[in-house]
């Protein structure tokens, strides 16, 4: 299984630093409908800013299938959660960066 990243530019260079596979997003419903439909894809992480299209067009997709797992993570422009990526990452790895 493998993991993708929707983001931007800044976003998608930092997470291929880690190995993990990115898609700049032009147009965020195509890019993530060719992620969804990949069978190789385990877990889906995509910047806050998607979350209100992401509500709208797939909510019922994620009712309805286990895989992939999608997790939302901070944005640089704190679209919908209020905290910084660092202290996002710092939670949730229970250390301090």
């Amino acid at each position: 299984m493998k993991i993708v990243l929707l983001g931007n530019k800044e976003e998608c260079l930092g997470f291929s630093l880690c190995g993990i596979e990115t898609v700049e997003v032009d147009n965020f419903e195509e890019n993530l409908q060719k992620v969804l439909k990949n069978k190789q894809t385990g877990l889906v992480i995509i910047a806050d800013r998607y979350y209100e299209i992401f509500k709208q067009k797939f909510s019922n997709y994620t009712k309805k299938n286990a895989l992939p797992a999608i997790v939302f993570i901070p944005s640089f422009e704190k679209t919908y959660m209020q905290e910084s990526i660092k202290g996002y990452l710092s939670n949730v790895l229970g250390i301090r960066l």
